[in-house]
C-alpha cells in the first residue's frame, strides 16, 4: 500500500517557521567554526585532491580508498571544483548544515506518509532541526547529516511507494557511509511486513506475493544501479569495493580501544536529551521518547522502520566489534530524537483534541516546551564549543612541514587528516586508513613496521601514540633518525619531529 506525501498545501505561517528554524542549523554552522575533527579532514583531503584534479588520492598517488564516505568526498570536491578559492572544509561545513536543513523539511514535505498533519509534522521537523544534545557540533564538516537526509528521504520515498527511487537514495546512503546498506534491508523487511498482514486474506495472497516481488525489485534495481557504478569506479581505481576503515577500526579494539557496544552502553546515551532528575532515565526526553515508540506499536506502524533502523544499525556495529569513536553515536541519537518528537506529538494531539480549551492551549504549551528545550542543549554547545582541541597544534605541525620539507618527502604520523589536509606531503598512515599495506602488521599490532620497514623521510613521535621505546629497542632508529624540532603536543607534552639520516650515513633495521 503507498502513502501519498504531505502536499505544498499547509498555512503559510508554516511554512514560515520551517524557514526560520532553519536558521539554527547554520548559525550551528557559525558556531562550528572550521576546527574540524581530525578524521574530517582526511575525507576533505581526498576532496582536495580530487577538486584540483589529482583524482582520489592523499595529496599523492597512489590512489586509496581511505575515507568512509566517498560520496561526501566527491559532493565537496566537485563543489571545490566548481567555486575555485573555496576551501573545502568551508563547502563542507555549509553543505552538512545544508543536509541538516533537509532532514526537517524531507520529514514534512512526507508528514502525511508518516501519519502526521500540518501541526504535528511541523512538531516533527522542529525537532530534527533542533538537534537536542551538544553532538552536532563536532560532526558538522564530516557525514553525519548527510547521512541522516538521505535516511529519511529513503524512508520516506518507501512508504509512498516510490521504490526505485527508495532504491537510487538507498545507494547514495551506502556511499556516505557502507552500513547505508542496512536501509536497504529495512524497506526490504517494511515491504515482506506488509505483504504478511495482506496475505492473511487468502483471496489477495498471490497478487500481494507478486506486488512484493516487484517492489523489491525495483528497490534492489535502483540500489544496484548506485552500486554498480561505484564498483566499477572503485574496483578500477582502488581494486576494492569496500573501504580500509573497518579493518583499521577492528584492529584498534584489539590493541585494547574501546569498543561500540561499550561505550554505547556506559557513557553515551547519558549524554543524551535534557537534564534529568538524578538518573540520566530521569527526563522528560527519554519519557517522550518512549510514549514515541509506544505510539509507533499502536497507531503509526510506519514508524518502526525507524526502531528497525535503529536496531539495525547499533546491533550491525556492536557485532562488528569496532572501536567505539564518539561519533558512531550521532545516527542513534537523531532518531531517538524523531521518537521523542513523535511522543510529543501524542500529548500535543491528545490535548489539542480535548473540548476544554484550556487543554487545547496546553498542548500547545507543551509542544512549545518540548522544542524549547530540545533546543537548549544544542544552543549551549554552540556558545562554548572551541572545535576540535587539536587543531592548533596539528596545523602548526602542517605548517612546520610546509617550511622545512618537500612535498614528496613521506611523513609518518598516527593522526593524518589535519596533516594531509594543511600540507602536500605524502603520508604514512600508521593506523593504516590511508596507508592500505600498514594494516595488516597494525593488526598483528607490529605498530613500527611502517617506519621500520617503509623508511619515510620523517616521523612524528606524539605522546598519545608513543612508538619510540619500540622503535629504539634494537637501537637501529637512533642511527637512521636524528630528531630535528618539537612543537606542542595537543593537550600537553610534544610532538617530536625526526628525520631520516641519509642512507649512507645510517645503519639499516
Amino acid at each position: 500500500m503507498t502513502v501519498a506525501a504531505g502536499g505544498p498545501s499547509a498555512p503559510r505561517l508554516i511554512w514560515a517557521a520551517l524557514l526560520l528554524a532553519g536558521l539554527f542549523p547554520l548559525w550551528c554552522a557559525l558556531g562550528q567554526g572550521f576546527d574540524l575533527n581530525d578524521d574530517a579532514y582526511i575525507t576533505l583531503t581526498y576532496a582536495k585532491s580530487l577538486a584540483a584534479g589529482r583524482g582520489f588520492v592523499f595529496n599523492h598517488p597512489p590512489a586509496t580508498f581511505g575515507t568512509t564516505t566517498p560520496l561526501l568526498a566527491l559532493a565537496v570536491g566537485a563543489l571545490a571544483a566548481l567555486l575555485r578559492g573555496a576551501p573545502a572544509d568551508t563547502l563542507a561545513v555549509w553543505l552538512t548544515a545544508l543536509a541538516w536543513i533537509a532532514v526537517g523539511w524531507i520529514l514534512f514535505l512526507f508528514r502525511r506518509a508518516w501519519g502526521l498533519g500540518d501541526a504535528s509534522g511541523l512538531v516533527v521537523a522542529l525537532a530534527a532541526l533542533f538537534g537536542g544534545w551538544r553532538g552536532p557540533l563536532g560532526v558538522l564538516g564530516s557525514e553525519a547529516f548527510l547521512f541522516h537526509a538521505l535516511l529519511a528521504l529513503t524512508l520516506s520515498l518507501h512508504l509512498v511507494g516510490r521504490d526505485f527511487a527508495a532504491g537510487l537514495t538507498a545507494g547514495a546512503l551506502f556511499l556516505t557511509r557502507g552500513e547505508g546498506v542496512l536501509a536497504l534491508g529495512v524497506i526490504g523487511a517494511s515491504a515482506l511486513g506488509q505483504w504478511l498482514v495482506a496475505a492473511r486474506r487468502a483471496t489477495v495472497r498471490n497478487r500481494g506475493a507478486a506486488a512484493l516481488a516487484r517492489r523489491l525489485g525495483w528497490s534492489a534495481l535502483g540500489f544496484g544501479a548506485v552500486f554498480a557504478l561505484w564498483a566499477l569506479y572503485a574496483y578500477a581505481t582502488f581494486g576494492q569495493v569496500l573501504p580500509a576503515t573497518l579493518a583499521a577500526k577492528r584492529a584498534q579494539v584489539a590493541l585494547g580501544w574501546p569498543t561500540f557496544a561499550g561505550e554505547l552502553m556506559t557513557s553515551w546515551w547519558r549524554a543524551w536529551g535534557v537534564p534529568a532528575l538524578g538518573h540520566p532515565l530521569l527526563s522528560p526526553w527519554w519519557a517522550l521518547v518512549g510514549v514515541g515508540v509506544v505510539v509507533a506499536f499502536r497507531s503509526r506502524r510506519q514508524w518502526l522502520l525507524w526502531l528497525l533502523w535503529l536496531g539495525a544499525y547499533a546491533g550491525g556495529y556492536a557485532a562488528l566489534g569496532v572501536a567505539g569513536y564518539w561519533w558512531y553515536q550521532v545516527p542513534i541519537f537523531l532518531s531517538l530524537q524523531l521518537f521523542f518528537a513523535l511522543g510529543l506529538v501524542a500529548v500535543f494531539e491528545s490535548l489539542r483534541a480535548a473540548r476544554s480549551e484550556k487543554l487545547r492551549l496546553a498542548g500547545m504549551t507543551v509542544a512549545a516546551l518540548g522544542l524549547a528545550s530540545s533546543l537548549l542543549p544544542s544552543a549551549r554547545a554552540v556558545a562554548t564549543y572551541q572545535g576540535d582541541w587539536r587543531a592548533s597544534s596539528y596545523r602548526a605541525l602542517a605548517a612546520w612541514f610546509r617550511a622545512h620539507a618537500r612535498p614528496t618527502e613521506r611523513v609518518a604520523f598516527h593522526e593524518v587528516g589535519y596533516l594531509g589536509f594543511y600540507s602536500e606531503q605524502r603520508i604514512v598512515d600508521l593506523c593504516g586508513l590511508t596507508t592500505p599495506e600498514t594494516l595488516p602488521h597494525f593488526a598483528r599490532r607490529d605498530l613500527t613496521w611502517p617506519v621500520r620497514a617503509l623508511s619515510p623521510e620523517w616521523y612524528v613521535a606524539s605522546p598519545t601514540w608513543d612508538l619510540l621505546p619500540a622503535l629504539r629497542a634494537d637501537a637501529w632508529f637512533d642511527q637512521a633518525y636524528r630528531r630535528v624540532a618539537v612543537l606542542p603536543a595537543p593537550g600537553g607534552g610534544e610532538l617530536q619531529i625526526f628525520q631520516r639520516i641519509p642512507r649512507e650515513n645510517a645503519a639499516p633495521p
